[in-house]
């Protein structure tokens, strides 16, 4: 497969496509799509891709003018070809690159090498050069959109009027203007393959020039003998480059998934990484029950029999236990009414720690990874499964962390999953009903300004109403036509109605679709509440996440969203729900970390940190701030948090990239300090190829050493936002475990029930809100000692959403 001529037909085929960061990705996005188009249909038996690299070829030595006025290699697609190259290597696939040849060059080499090894070679490439080399052995494939074109010998004919042999005199003939090589004068493409068809070779035209008529054109190509000599010479593709074919080393194999799985994660390629990561909790739960290596009993919570067997060492705290998914182990024990106590470890959890951007941490995985030759006897393996995490727990200094933190947090997530949180299903039945009619609304709506009904959830319906239509200019393509993705009608929003009432209406539809009607049927039957899981494993940044369903994603920012929290209720008579979130916590860790003097004095003194930074910002006093500028103040503060870059506050701000620069620099004006840290803290990351949080938590980020820019910057904002994030997270979690302990001592019937980002709720029986509350706020004010004031807003009420306000 010629890379880099794929590389470029990605790069063009989908078009401003980047991470939520502004990495771009849309050459690498579209390589894979055609990459993993390719292993479905043909699944190779052996594959390796070629790609060209910088610099002059030997063809520029003979020809200095060779391809002299092809424009440079765009600069996103030069930062993502070491991305493509990336992806290969999580495939597992063979790259060829030679220093002074092309990747056409290697291709012809390789394909040659094959056809003497007796394989049947296809050239993946979309460069008509290539269509010479075809033979009996070897054929051109192309991909086009959905379909696949094949060239052999015929095929070659019938498109050129030559065989493939022969394309090379009518290359050298006629030119090739992509390349700057110059045709003879008056000689193109169609009067070459006359020439080349009446004489048979381009060696027997040079040999009987004196029969070539008219006498204009027998005299203009003996003056350019020179000229179709060294045309020849650099149109042929050379099959002798420095490259040889090791058929062991081009055999297809399994991809690197863990690998996939953490690049998939950083693009945020979601359908792919959906695919292939399944959530932790489909991980099988499994213990070796025992103090020694040699007398263990093996527990898989999906085998009955061996927890019947277990059981009475399952409970008994003085026998250790090594588990994997130790939170899926506890719940499906818990339903037995077998409790698991005394030493354990999870070697999920740890491993997480160890490498949290790996993203799979499967047992097989695990396996691979940290143990050589895993013994037969799965209780064995697990046990040396469990050394190993250990030992790699000790060298980066994470053994407190696991030890005091992730690993006592497992019991109390295991506890607030088989809680659950109580659900009043009618509240969403008439959510449903309320949104179906303001849909309806809205589609008569949509088919006025339009002049007429189509499918509004087309895309391709869509587009042909706006842009050819309605004549709106199209801003961006897709590889399958124009875009109608969000951005896109929030542009067009400004100059047409119909672009805006379609956001709406999608809005309601995803409302109605993803929450209002999909809750209920998550109810469980047998408690009426709904029990979501929370993960530890999945995100890098050591937050919990959550899933089946994901709470956290629960829209808040409307109020049409908000309504749906009024479904979440407490299941005591007359409970209330107790909502208690941090405020402002990870500027609070900047302004710890930092030790930024203004920054803590306005946590010192009750500022409004978004009004006092709109101040500096607008140059306006504090109390003339409006609404607007507070919000666009926050979108600063917490845009330096996630290391925004002034093009991505922009974006965020609507305003020009000059003026978000402006922003930034004045930003830094009144917070110095705050820049001394970030600066610092990228130079340790540099250093160390790590950052830390202030429980010590590692992410390591090597590429802020990587030659690519795109991908350097990439990391540098993962490095300047990972250890405030982490260290927010950090403190949620020991906050966690301290209610957790406070409520079983106090003999409250109080239950912690979900966690959402900075956010804990709490489902409390009548007589014990207060109680509740004011244990609630000193455990979570005591969970973090930082050097600036820590704020926790508590509030309680019928639902979630009252609760909340």
């Amino acid at each position: 497969m010629d890379g880099t001529s794929y590389g470029y037909r990605a790069f063009y085929a989908i078009r401003q496509l980047s991470t939520s960061q502004g990495l771009p990705t849309n050459a690498v996005y579209g390589f894979l799509l055609m990459l993993r188009r390719l292993l479905e249909l043909e699944r190779p038996d052996y594959l390796a891709v070629t790609f060209d690299l910088k610099g002059p070829t030997f063809r520029h030595a003979q020809y200095q003018d060779y391809k002299v006025r092809r424009k440079p290699m765009p600069e996103t697609l030069v930062g993502q070809l070491p991305m493509i190259k990336t992806l290969l290597a999580a495939y597992r696939i063979p790259i060829f690159e030679c220093a002074g040849w092309e990747a056409d060059d290697l291709l012809g080499t390789l394909s040659r090498q094959a056809t003497a090894a007796g394989l049947e070679t296809y050239l993946v490439t979309a460069d008509k050069d290539a269509l010479q080399l075809v033979g009996p052995a070897v054929k051109v494939y192309r991909l086009e959109g959905e379909d696949r074109v094949i060239f052999d010998a015929e095929q070659v004919e019938a498109k050129w009027g030559v065989p493939p042999d022969r394309l090379v005199d009518v290359f050298a003939l006629a030119g090739d203007a992509t390349d700057d090589i110059p045709s003879v004068p008056g000689i193109g493409p169609k009067r070459a393959v006359e020439l080349i068809h009446q004489y048979g070779s381009l060696d027997n035209l040079l040999r009987r020039l004196d029969e070539v008529e008219p006498a204009a054109r027998r005299q203009t190509l003996r003056e350019h003998g020179d000229r179709i000599a060294l045309n020849r010479s650099l149109v042929t593709i050379r099959t002798d480059a420095p490259v040889a074919l090791d058929l062991a080393t081009l055999r297809r194999q399994p991809p690197d998934d863990a690998r996939l799985v953490s690049l998939f994660r950083d693009w945020e390629f979601k359908r792919q990484l959906k695919e292939l990561a399944p959530p932790a909790a489909a991980d099988p739960a499994a213990c070796a029950v025992g103090a020694a290596r040699d007398r263990l009993d093996y527990v898989d919570a999906a085998a009955p029999e061996t927890v019947d067997r277990a059981a009475p060492r399952l409970g008994d705290p003085s026998v250790p236990k090594t588990g994997h998914n130790l939170k899926a182990l506890r719940l499906a024990l818990a339903r037995r009414q077998i409790a698991l106590r005394g030493d354990e470890f999870d070697t999920m959890v740890a491993a997480y720690l160890v490498n949290p951007d790996a993203g799979v941490y499967t047992l097989e995985e695990l396996f691979r990874l940290y143990v050589a030759q895993p013994p037969a006897e799965p209780a064995q393996a697990l046990w040396d499964l469990r050394l190993a995490l250990d030992e790699a727990l000790a060298a980066r200094a994470l053994t407190r962390l696991y030890r005091e933190i992730e690993h006592p947090l497992i019991a109390v997530l295991a506890a607030m999953e088989a809680a659950g949180v109580a659900m009043d299903v009618a509240v969403l039945r008439q959510l449903s009903e309320e949104l179906a009619t303001t849909l309806d609304r809205l589609t008569a709506e949509i088919y006025e300004i339009a002049g007429r009904e189509f499918n509004i959830n087309s895309p391709k319906q869509l587009s042909v109403v706006l842009f050819e239509e309605l004549k709106l200019p199209v801003l961006k393509r897709t590889k399958t036509g124009c875009s109608t993705d969000e951005d896109v009608l929030q542009r067009l929003a400004a100059q047409h109605a119909l672009p805006a009432t379609i956001l709406k209406y999608r809005e309601l539809a995803k409302l109605k679709s993803t929450y209002v009607d999909a809750l209920p049927a998550l109810v469980s039957p047998e408690t009426g509440r709904l029990h979501a899981s929370f993960n530890q494993t999945v995100a890098a940044t050591g937050r919990l996440s959550s899933s089946n369903p994901n709470v956290q994603n629960i829209p808040i920012r409307t109020e049409l969203g908000r309504q749906i929290r009024r479904a979440f209720v407490s299941r005591w008579p007359d409970g209330r729900l107790v909502a208690a979130d941090y405020s402002q916590i990870e500027l609070r860790v900047l302004a710890h970390l930092s030790g930024d003097e203004a920054l803590a004095e306005a946590f010192r003194t009750g500022q409004d940190v978004h009004r006092s930074t709109a101040a500096q910002v607008f140059h306006v006093a504090p109390e003339a701030v409006t609404d607007d500028q507070r919000a666009a103040a926050k979108t600063i503060n917490f845009g330096i948090v996630y290391g925004m870059t002034s093009f991505g506050l922009s974006k965020e701000l609507g305003v020009d990239v000059p003026q978000a620069e402006q922003f930034i620099t004045q930003y830094f004006q009144r917070y110095p300090t705050v820049k001394r840290y970030l600066e610092r803290s990228l130079a340790e990351t540099r250093r160390l190829g790590y950052c830390t949080t202030l429980h010590q938590r590692r992410r390591y980020i090597p590429q802020v050493l990587s030659e690519n820019p795109q991908v350097r910057q990439f990391a540098e904002r993962t490095a300047i936002n990972a250890p405030i994030q982490g260290s927010a997270a950090d403190i949620i979690k020991v906050a966690m475990l301290r209610i957790h302990e406070h409520l079983a001592a106090s003999g409250l019937r109080a239950l912690m029930v979900l966690q959402v980002h900075d956010e804990l709720v709490f489902d409390v029986p009548a007589g014990e809100v207060e109680a509740v509350r004011a244990l609630v706020t000193e455990q979570m004010t005591a969970a973090c000692a930082l050097s600036v004031p820590v704020q926790v807003h508590v509030n309680d009420g019928r639902n979630w959403l009252e609760a909340a306000h």
